[in-house]
């Protein structure tokens, strides 16, 4: 019993720190956040959405300096009239407009970050940005 009060704690949790999120950002007052992970590594950061049911067409996912900001709208494909006549007794899935920022922690190669989705969720590989490459310079002088 125990273990399913902390499920339930920390799935509320989650859709709490959902709504924080978008309490403090203006224009995603109306999106909701998916659930992410976020993995760091030495040589870049993996990150997983959970988008289970979203088009891949629909997913944009922008990096700015060191900020990833992944978005994109979860139709209902069961809405409209084929819910008529239902009374909803739970309603848990999300629709609409969804927006997640990430932020990373060292600069990453824009050039080499790659985004799949498989089996509804998106994985986003960012290598870590080369620091700048050690040249050797030989000092001449003018004998």
């Amino acid at each position: 019993m125990t273990k399913n009060i902390i499920l339930q704690w920390a799935s509320i949790q989650r859709k709490l720190g959902g709504m924080t999120e978008h309490i403090l950002e203006p224009h995603g007052a109306a999106a909701w956040s998916p659930n992410t992970d976020v993995y760091e590594s030495h040589d870049d950061v993996m990150i997983k959405v959970e988008l289970a049911g979203v088009a891949k067409e629909s997913i944009q996912v922008n990096l700015e300096n060191q900020v990833v900001v992944i978005c994109g709208m979860r139709r209902d494909p069961y809405g409209g009239e084929s819910t008529a006549g239902y009374r909803f007794r739970q309603m848990e899935i999300e629709y609409g407009p969804f927006q997640r920022t990430v932020s990373l922690p060292f600069p990453v190669d824009g050039n080499q970050v790659t985004a799949h989705m498989v089996n509804g969720i998106l994985k986003i590989r960012l290598p870590r940005a080369q620091a700048a490459a050690s040249k050797k310079i030989t000092v001449s002088t003018d004998d």
